[in-house]
């Protein structure tokens, strides 16, 4: 079991790294000391080590090229230390990079209840209903609080959405367009409000029109 004045060693490690001391926790069993990131696999173990070393430290993930578990000896707590700034910097790095196949689950289930449109193409007034809206729709985006680089891929998409509707079917288009934003939406990691007001511009741009 380690020191007080060694955990909080660690516990202002995990501040330095910018890492939340809340959404970790510790455990001890017998000589074993382990920092656990809460509902995570991912931990940091220390134990005592064998004749070459004072301690054994394991980690997931894994210190280096490796996404698994790793153990290294440790013969020193400043070895302990460098272990564990690395491995903060792993844990950091996975907890900020957003995971794009829950995203798109999530932003696909915000079209749940969309009906399926007919078959067949927009009529001239149709088209020109729909293209109108786009130009609103583009407007939105415009004026939104967004990163520059996904407002101008929003005004993009909403761009090839006017042409595309010229030659596709409304169902065809529907589903373009439904795939595109969702697309967009993890292809730029916005966060979950950007996300959110994407969606609700484009609702609000088509709601009732082909995607309602």
């Amino acid at each position: 079991m380690l020191y007080k004045s060694h955990r909080n060693q660690l516990f202002r490690l995990l501040q330095s790294a910018a890492l939340n001391p809340e959404k970790f926790t510790e455990l001890t069993s017998g000589f074993s000391y382990r920092v656990e990131v809460k509902s995570t696999d991912f931990f940091f173990e220390i134990t005592p080590g064998g004749t070459s070393a004072a301690y054994s430290v394991s980690t997931v993930p894994g210190i280096g090229n490796t996404i698994r578990r790793t153990k290294k000896a440790a013969k020193t707590w400043a070895d302990i230390q460098e272990y564990f700034i690395r491995w903060t910097q792993i844990i950091r790095e996975e907890l900020d990079t957003p995971d794009l196949w829950a995203e798109a689950t999530k932003t696909a289930q915000l079209f749940t209840g969309t009906t399926e449109a007919p078959d067949d193409k927009f009529n001239r007034h149709e088209l020109a209903e729909v293209q109108a809206q786009l130009r609103q729709l583009q407007q939105s985006f415009a004026a939104a609080a967004f990163p520059e680089p996904a407002r101008q891929k929003l005004i993009e998409l909403t761009k090839t959405a006017a042409v595309k509707a010229e030659g596709l079917t409304k169902k065809d288009w529907q589903n373009w367009i439904i795939g595109g934003f969702i697309s967009a939406i993890t292809g730029l990691a916005l966060n979950p409000t950007q996300a959110s007001e994407v969606l609700k511009l484009v609702k609000a741009a088509f709601g009732g029109l082909f995607l309602q």
